[in-house]
């Protein structure tokens, strides 16, 4: 099979821009394009259909029984982003059945660093009652705000350590003043660094930082959250909790009762559509801002993301390898599988 025909599905509205359709194109592969977000099951079933590579840029899900029906024809799959263990339930099935995995850790992190800062100023100096609106009448547009605060001096607490939490210690430390603490698996010394950081453990964390920001994984198959109510308890008084890691991080419950008897202030980047949420929700903006998970989304991290994913995606298909790919070893498990039409099953 000449690479000419071979097929790459693309998937999504906005991630995957005309560039690298072109570079899909100058490396002799056809393009699939599927240009949708919410995906159904079925749907990604038939556009996988033949693919050899597949970029995985909208907001569906696979499934075990998707790479089950698409091997051995699926090679390859990228997903353009990060934190693909939380995103793709079937990604174990997909290392099992010896297809090439990648994902582009790093190629948002700027970009989430900023919106990081962004929700952190914002609950800070809660504006969002004062914007003027249309429609708006003399006595709504002469109104003045809450009194805000600033943030120079106080404390930033981070969970995680690697490259988002290394961003958003540089722009808090050097470019706000702020103090900056972390915890995390392991130290990281070049955050150190270049913040002036602190490693404790996340209880003197959250008993210190007059700012808390979630910077890790979302939670593995079967995890709790992060933040439990006993966590969130340490709290102190007037507090700011931003999330621009993964919604299921924080007891959404627990994170109420703080918020409504605490003084805490929250803010997540990422939302579900549950009664425990609308209740955070009608909170309002100024005691819980929230929002459809957006912070990695510029049009600057979009494109480093979705170029080394249809690299990674290119590489593996010419029988090369990407430093992307979390299975290495995937020919060696490709070759160990029985024939088309044979594949065992996940159930």
């Amino acid at each position: 099979m000449t690479s000419s025909t071979r097929v790459i599905l693309v998937t999504g509205s906005s991630l995957v821009g005309v560039e690298v359709l072109d570079l899909i194109a100058s490396r002799g592969f056809t393009t699939r394009r599927l240009r949708k977000d919410v995906i159904t099951d079925a749907e990604l079933h038939d556009a996988l259909r033949g693919a050899s590579g597949y970029l995985l840029g909208g907001y569906e899900e696979p499934k075990a029984e998707h790479f089950e029906r698409a091997a051995p024809v699926l090679e390859t799959v990228a997903f353009v982003g990060t934190d693909y263990q939380a995103l793709i339930p079937g990604w174990q099935r997909a290392l099992e059945l010896g297809i090439a995995l990648s994902n582009a850790p790093g190629a948002n992190a700027q970009s989430v660093a900023e919106f990081t800062m962004l929700l952190i100023l914002s609950l800070a100096r809660p504006l969002f009652g004062t914007i003027a609106r249309p429609g708006d009448g003399d006595a709504a547009l002469g109104e003045i705000g809450p009194v805000g605060l600033e943030v120079r001096g106080r404390t930033l607490g981070i969970i995680g350590a690697g490259r988002i939490a290394h961003q958003v210690a540089r722009i808090a430390a050097s470019g706000l003043g702020m103090e900056v603490l972390y915890t995390g698996r392991r130290r990281n010394e070049d955050l150190e660094r270049t913040a002036a950081a602190s490693f404790v453990d996340k209880a003197a964390l959250l008993e210190r930082a007059d700012v808390v920001s979630l910077h890790r994984a979302g939670p593995a198959e079967g995890e709790g959250p992060e933040l439990t109510a006993a966590d969130l308890s340490r709290l102190r008084h007037g507090a700011f909790l931003v999330n621009t890691a993964h919604p299921d991080l924080i007891d959404v419950d627990a994170l109420l009762n703080v918020i409504r008897l605490n003084g805490v202030r929250a803010a997540s980047d990422g939302l579900r559509l549950t009664p425990a949420w609308r209740r955070l929700i009608a909170l309002g903006p100024d005691r819980f801002l929230c929002m459809p998970q957006q912070g990695f989304l510029t049009a600057e991290a979009n494109l480093r993301a979705a170029q080394l994913s249809a690299e990674s995606v290119c590489d593996v298909l010419d029988g090369g390898n990407s430093a992307l790919v979390v299975n290495p070893w995937f020919r060696q498990t490709r070759s160990g599988l029985p024939s088309y039409g044979a594949l065992p099953s996940s159930t």
